[in-house]
């Protein structure tokens, strides 16, 4: 109550502080897009990134960057013409932007030519230190290439990643202005007050607005991928709204029983904002644990994740009760005429009729809800992991056209080649030398699954050699044929690392499988302590971890049904992928973990609260779910809103990620919140809240029921 009645007192302090943090944080963000990191994708000592480097550092040639297709209809690439206009092309880009180029005529590599001999692939490397750097090499390069009579097209890691964040960003702003309108018009809805409604769309809006000042001050410390403004955005709106929603819905149910203000804003802080307060921190504690996995878009959006709900939590305790305080009666005045239901009830509506039918028969709810959550998690047994390549974007995005057009038109193949970095002991200019190279390069092209080997490039001791394959890069013919070939031995005295998209995912994947098994410990441990703390119960934090796990495994399995085999993909506006991102599992289980945790701590508290207040179990679960499971319903509403406008992002990652929360929301809110956990704890009992050393509530002790409160 301390933290209300300071923001009671001082409430233009209290106002005045966060929104010109706001201001300055939109002044600190304004070009924030140029700041951020646009690298991050694999860990720095994964075999498969040591390969690319190995290109860059010992040989300085060969590798590719950016892939530029230059097409002409009337010309052939056997023809002087075609041949002059590519590579005056090439020497009209400012110097200091590429490092290397390869080409058709570099050595005479007929892999770089079109079959119809109408194109040609130019293997680039750009100027810089980290991918930040060669994106900004790649926008300079990009005005710069012009052939007339030719069409050019542009392809490759860095393309595909800047085309990612370039659709990405342009979708969150979209996403932005359609979502703000929605959420106010459905708390509108909800509160039928229009000031009510305008609160927590403002706190969202601040929390934003600052996060992204944070993250422009720590972008020098910590490596923000572009990437994360989607999730920033997305979890400020949902997460902000939500977090002021309860607030606000707990000041006006206890200021329509008293007529102080002061004391209501105090009870509501007391209650729903340390509810919050403790939900952001738990949140926050969790989303911190993707900074235990050493791969730099994980770090960024544990980060990012972190800062904006601990800013929403914050506002939610500090800037909205002043607000509170100076509108006081305010938000319930000339508010619109209440439901019909209520009206025609008298105030018992169908949140009490439900409550009743699972007291009454909660083992029949318990394994109804059950049976379908496991049918939902099944197709999670055949999940396929892969890396992202060209399908992260839309079908129509330049860059993954001309992705599609590399593997359609050309021998070389797609991005999905396999990238072998082989060093000798002998110098490669030198008989010795090559006869070694070309003993162990007969070798590679005869494993099985392999194809037409190219050697891109050669240094004094190192060869960079692109392997062919059928199929794509996730398929496990290819994962076998990146195995078989570090199985492989390498020439005596020599190295040999493997890349490529095949192979990032194996390591991303074999990472992520040392590390989950700990994150989630931790993860675990430091949830059960915070809900024990806050909840005064040993058995309930361990229920919850349970029932989390059910509700999150449930949308893994929704999400590979529709994006991977390809059901329902016509809603979403995405085409099959046949993959999931190999780091998708980790983002959501981690984000969804959040979720669930934050829906269970603000059902609970209320029954807890309850609980203390009667003594009565069954009377506590069947009240606290009447009192809080509108709050609820309506936050997981506004989360929902939100996740579905963010569902329509170009960015397949963006859409997965959006579609995952909006299932295990929906699910969390319809079975688990309102049905599974209210008949699981009307069967514990007194069990539920069992704690070595307590005394039982005085309600409790002095053998009163403590009756039904409406």
């Amino acid at each position: 109550m301390t933290l209300g009645r300071a923001a009671t007192r001082r409430r233009w302090v209290f106002l005045v502080v966060p929104l010109v943090l706001a201001a300055l944080a939109a002044v600190a963000a304004s070009d924030i897009h140029d700041r951020l990191s646009y690298g991050g994708f694999i860990a720095r000592d994964a075999e498969s990134n040591r390969a690319a480097i190995a290109v860059r550092e010992r040989i300085g040639r060969g590798g590719a960057d950016v892939i530029a297709i230059y097409r002409n209809p009337r010309h052939t690439v056997g023809e002087t013409v075609f041949r002059r206009a590519v590579e005056g092309s090439l020497a009209s880009v400012p110097k200091g932007t590429i490092v290397s180029t390869m080409s058709y005529w570099s050595r005479e590599l007929p892999l770089l030519a079109s079959k119809d001999r109408h194109a040609t692939a130019v293997l680039i490397m750009l100027a810089g230190a980290d991918d930040t750097s060669r994106t900004a090499s790649y926008h300079r390069l990009r005005p710069a290439l012009r052939a007339a009579g030719f069409r050019i097209q542009y392809t490759g890691p860095i393309a595909l990643v800047d085309g990612v964040a370039e659709r990405g960003l342009a979708d969150v702003n979209r996403a932005r202005l359609i979502a703000l309108p929605l959420v106010f018009a459905l708390l509108l809805l909800i509160f039928r007050n229009l000031l009510a409604a305008l609160l927590p769309v403002v706190i969202g809006g601040l929390s934003i607005s600052i996060t992204l000042g944070v993250l422009v001050l720590l972008n020098d410390v910590v490596e923000i991928s572009a990437i994360t403004l989607s999730l920033v955005t997305a979890l400020g709106l949902a997460l902000g709204v939500d977090a002021a929603l309860f607030v606000v819905g707990r000041f006006r149910e206890e200021l329509a029983g008293r007529d102080s203000v002061s004391d209501a804003v105090s009870t509501a802080c007391a209650t729903a904002g340390r509810t919050v307060f403790f939900s952001g921190a738990t949140m926050s504690g969790i989303a911190l644990g993707f900074l235990l996995f050493p791969v730099g878009i994980l770090r960024s959006i544990g980060v990012a994740a972190a800062i904006v709900i601990t800013v929403s939590a914050v506002l939610s305790v500090t800037a909205l009760p002043a607000a509170l305080a100076l509108l006081g009666p305010r938000l319930i005045a000339r508010r619109l005429r209440p439901p019909r239901w209520k009206r025609a009830a008298g105030g018992e509506g169908p949140w009490a009729r439900l409550a009743g039918a699972v007291m009454a028969r909660p083992g029949h709810y318990t394994i109804g809800v059950l049976l379908t959550l496991l049918v939902l998690t099944a197709p999670f047994a055949h999940i396929t992991l892969g890396f992202p390549d060209q399908r992260t974007l839309p079908a129509d995005a330049p860059a993954r056209l001309a992705s599609e057009a590399l593997q359609r038109d050309f021998a070389l193949g797609g991005l999905d080649a396999v990238q072998v970095v082989v060093t000798v002991p002998h110098r490669l200019d030198t008989r010795t030398g090559q006869r070694t190279l070309t003993a162990w390069g007969n070798e590679l092209i005869h494993l099985p699954g392999a194809g037409a080997g190219l050697i891109a490039a050669t240094s004094q001791h190192s060869a960079v050699i692109y392997l062919t394959h059928d199929g794509s890069a996730e398929d496990p013919a290819t994962r076998t044929l990146v195995q078989r070939i570090r199985a492989l031995h390498p020439p005596d005295g020599g190295q040999v690392l493997v890349g490529g998209l095949s192979a990032m995912a194996q390591d991303t994947l074999q990472m992520l499988g040392r590390r989950l098994p700990w994150v989630l410990l931790s993860i675990a441990a430091f949830t059960y302590v915070l809900l024990l703390t806050t909840l005064r119960s040993v058995v309930l934090p361990a229920k919850a971890l349970l029932v989390n796990a059910l509700s999150i495994g449930a949308s893994f399995g929704a999400l590979v049904w529709i994006f991977q085999d390809g059901h329902l993909t016509w809603l979403v506006g995405a085409g099959r992928t046949g993959y999931i991102d190999v780091t998708q599992p980790v983002t959501m289980l981690i984000l969804l973990i959040g979720l669930s945790t934050d829906y269970e701590l603000l059902l609970l508290s209320r029954i807890r609260e309850q609980y203390d207040a009667t003594g009565d179990n069954a009377v506590a679960v069947s009240t606290g779910l009447q009192r809080s499971a509108p709050m609820i319903t309506a936050s997981a509403a506004v989360v929902l809103v939100v996740s579905a406008i963010f569902t329509t992002n170009g960015v397949i990652l963006v859409k997965e990620l959006s579609m995952g929360v909006f299932i295990a929301v929906a699910l969390d809110a319809s079975l688990v919140r309102a049905l599974l956990v209210p008949a699981v704890m009307r069967m514990l009992g007194r069990a539920n809240w069992w704690l070595p050393g307590t005394r039982k509530p005085r309600s409790q002790a002095s053998g009163t029921s403590g009756g039904l409160v409406s």
